[in-house]
């Protein structure tokens, strides 16, 4: 079975959960990523929704919910999000980085830098961090 299948049984098994516990706020956050992992980002959003509605300081679902915005083209919702979650932890590197995407996409790019370096201080050992450092840096030197 490929990933297809494991994220149809992983919903089902969160469904199953949600049904034993209305309140439980991993099963929604997990089930928003298996729909996403399947590319379904409007039910991803609204179980994201959910669980932050249960829990509003659940970083990881504002960041989850923001990427699952972005990969709608919704660049501004998406970076409300990232707020969000760098409000709830300062040291949310990859909300930094998340962040830093969505501010390139809209050419902000001064903005980007600033997260793209706070993400690579904050995770030292993502190279993804540093490579858009120097990528944002170069086209920024180049304008």
């Amino acid at each position: 079975m490929g990933a297809k299948g494991n994220f149809d049984r992983a919903i089902a098994e969160f469904d199953q959960a949600i049904q034993l516990d209305p309140k439980d706020v991993d099963a929604y956050y997990s089930r928003g990523r298996a729909w996403s992992g399947k590319g379904d980002l409007d039910r991803a959003i609204a179980d994201y929704n959910q669980a932050i509605q249960l829990n509003p300081k659940y970083g990881s679902a504002y960041v989850n919910r923001g990427s699952a915005w972005g990969n709608r083209g919704d660049l501004d919702r998406a970076i409300a999000d990232y707020n969000q979650a760098i409000q709830l932890d300062p040291k949310n590197a990859k909300a930094y980085f998340n962040r830093g995407m969505a501010w390139e996409k809209k050419r902000s790019l001064q903005a980007a830098l600033a997260d793209f370096k706070m993400h690579a201080q904050l995770a030292p050992s993502d190279r993804d961090g540093l490579t858009a450092v120097k990528r944002v840096s170069k086209e920024l030197r180049a304008r």
